[in-house]
Order: C-alpha cells, then structure tokens, then sequence
C-alpha cells in the first residue's frame, strides 16, 4: 500500500495540471448532473417495524381525515371583553372559512361550532381554532405555511384593541436542519487555525481548497441521486459536515508531513511521495473505517438511516481520493513554497538554564586546574 501510495504522490506532483483538470471535470459533471437530473430531497422519514409507524399507518387507513399533522392558534379576549361578542365572533368564523379553502387544508374546526366542546375556556375570554391538514407536517408546503400566516395576521388586524392571537401547533414544532452562516464560520476559523500552523497563507488554503472541492463532488452527487432514490433532506447536510471534517483533516496529515521534510531538506519531490506513502497510508486506513461504520447504519433497517450512511461514505470516499491526487498535485505547483517562514531562533535563554550552563564552565574549568597541577 504504502510504495502504491508513493508512485501515486509522485505521478500527481509530476502531473499537477492532469490531476487537477480531472477533479474539475468531476465536478462539472456532476454538477450537470444535480441541476438536469435532480429532484429535490424528500422530508417525509418512517421508521418500518416500530409500534408507533404502526399506529401512525393504521390511523390513516382507518380515519385518514385526522391521520396528518394540525395547527392551531389561539384568540385571547382584550380586558372587559367577551369572546361570544360579535366583534369577536364574525371575524373568527371569517378566518375559519378562508382557512378551509387553503390548499392542503383538511378541515378548519370553529370554536362556536355546536359539534365540538372544549374550545372556548370557562371564563370566555379565549377561543382556539384547530386547522388540519393532509399529509405530515414535512408535507407541508411553505406557500401554504405563509398562507396560514397571512390569515392569522388579518384576523388579529381585525379584532378589537387588546386582542391577541397565537399561531402553534404540529405543524410549527418541527424544522429541518439547513445549511447556515455557522459553516462559514467554521471554515473561517479553520483557516485561521491553519495559518497560525503553517505560517503560510498558500499552505493553510491547501487543505480547505481539497475539502471545499470534495464536499462539492459530493453534494453534486447526492442531488443528481435524487432522480433514482429518495434521499432525507436531512442527507446533504451531514455529507456536507462529515465531508469538510474528514477532508481538511486528510489532506493536513499529508501537507504537515510534507512540509516539514522540505524544511529539513528534502527535495519536494520526493518529500510528496514519502509523505503520500506514509501519511496517505493512514490516510486510507482512517477513510475506511470511517467507510464501514457509516455503511454499518444500513444494518438498523431504517430507509432514511441507510440513504444517510451512503451518502456520507461516499462523501468521505471522495475525501480520501482527493487527500492522495489532488493534495500532492498542489503541492507540485507550490514547490519549495510549502516551507513557509522558518520558526525565528530564541534569542533569548532562560533563567535558570543560564545558571545551569554557568555551573558546567566552573566545574569544567576547576576539573582542568586539577588536572594540570603538579601531583
């Protein structure tokens, strides 16, 4: 493996441009590919076999009308008022029928209906509207979502002064995790970490540039996978996290490696293949550990568990392949650069380590005085 690894290093430092022309290549394509082919992930997650799917399966064969998610909001009376007022009643109803003609929208249930009790409280100065919808809180769409919203907001325009409204519900208790600011700044203060490392800007770009270019094969991927399986949208992100993790940490075992065999000496070529042969060797080691583990979630029997591992090991796959062709063909265009600014001698020593020197003389000296008297 490692003398593999070795003749791989070098061929990529001989050949940067090949190398790094194919990754680009990899990536439009599979950029292509995300934007013809991709559908969009799917939100919906099952968990086949627990009691509760079960329930929730059998729930929307029996009674499909209340098997989905629900919102509701609140109607709090202003001080003095009623809530069986007209002013408050006749623009709740109002509500309740825009309600019922949204899109998704099951059934919107008034609080003055004579079918129902136990929406308006004993003192009669608050009132909850149930909506219900079709589908899951995942299926939801957000033009629906807004338009809910709307709705509220007109009717607590309409109420009396001192009036309050409050939207909640199922449908509002679960978000999706997204792509944030938060990564941004990761990667800023990895950078910086990288820098005070190297002392080099080049240098401490090299491993986000890899992992920055991996991460994109591999999202690329993972949306153009969408028009074959269904894939979590929970699914990109932790191929995203995992992808910028593993990366920038391959491609720093090697770079560390390599940078300081070129600053005891060696010639930048062949520090790259000794660093790819033995850096890149535990390089490999680690990505297929990491490759089985994530692989290993299949294993729970749950869909959207296993699409989650495969994606994320794919993701690290292309981490590893990167970190052992494209991290040394950039050091191929770096050269002697990757040595960076040498560390400054101390000028100064300490304390005690001046007093220690000075004892050495003394004893020194007086051992030669005894030597050259006469016996």
């Amino acid at each position: 493996m490692s003398t593999l690894l070795s003749s791989l290093g070098r061929w990529s430092f001989r050949h940067p441009w090949r190398v790094l022309v194919s990754w680009l290549l990899a990536l439009g394509i599979a950029g292509a590919g995300a934007v013809v082919l991709g559908v969009g992930t799917d939100n919906t997650f099952s968990i086949p076999g627990t009691e509760s799917q079960a329930g929730l399966e059998q729930l929307s064969r029996s009674f499909p009308q209340v098997s989905g998610t629900n919102a509701q909001f609140i109607v709090v009376a202003a001080d003095g008022d009623s809530i069986d007022d007209d002013a408050y009643r006749e623009p709740i109803d109002d509500a309740v029928s825009a309600l019922g003609d949204l899109d998704q929208v099951l059934a919107a249930t008034s609080p003055y209906d004579e079918m129902v009790d136990g929406m308006i409280n004993d003192d009669d100065t608050a009132a909850i509207v149930r909506v219900q919808f079709d589908g899951e809180s995942t299926d939801v769409s957000d033009e629906t979502k807004d338009a809910l919203r709307a709705v509220v907001a007109d009717l607590g325009a309409e109420l009396p002064d001192g009036a309050q409204t409050s939207l909640g519900g199922d449908l509002f208790a679960i978000s999706i995790p997204g792509v944030t600011l938060t990564e941004a700044v990761g990667l800023l203060i990895a950078l910086l970490v990288l820098i005070v490392t190297f002392r080099s800007f080049v240098v401490a770009g090299l491993p986000l540039l890899t992992a920055i270019l991996g991460v994109g094969i591999s999202m690329a991927g993972i949306f153009t996978a969408t028009a074959f399986a269904t894939v979590s949208s929970t699914t990109p992100l932790l191929a995203l996290m995992l992808g910028l993790a593993v990366g920038i940490d391959y491609a720093l075992f090697i770079v560390a490696r390599h940078q300081d065999q070129v600053r005891d000496g060696v010639d930048p070529e062949e520090s790259t293949a000794r660093a790819v042969g033995t850096a890149g060797s535990a390089v490999v080691f680690a990505g297929v550990t990491v490759l089985i583990a994530l692989i290993g979630l299949g294993f729970a029997g749950i869909p959207f568990l296993t699409t989650m591992g495969i994606a994320a090991s794919v993701a690290v796959a292309v981490a590893v392949a990167i970190a052992v062709t494209l991290t040394p063909a950039l050091l191929g265009f770096l050269g002697h650069r990757v040595a960076g600014r040498p560390k400054k001698p101390r000028a100064n020593t300490s304390r005690k380590t001046k007093k220690v020197r000075a004892a050495t003389a003394r004893a020194a000296s007086e051992a030669a005085d005894g030597a050259e008297a006469p016996p």
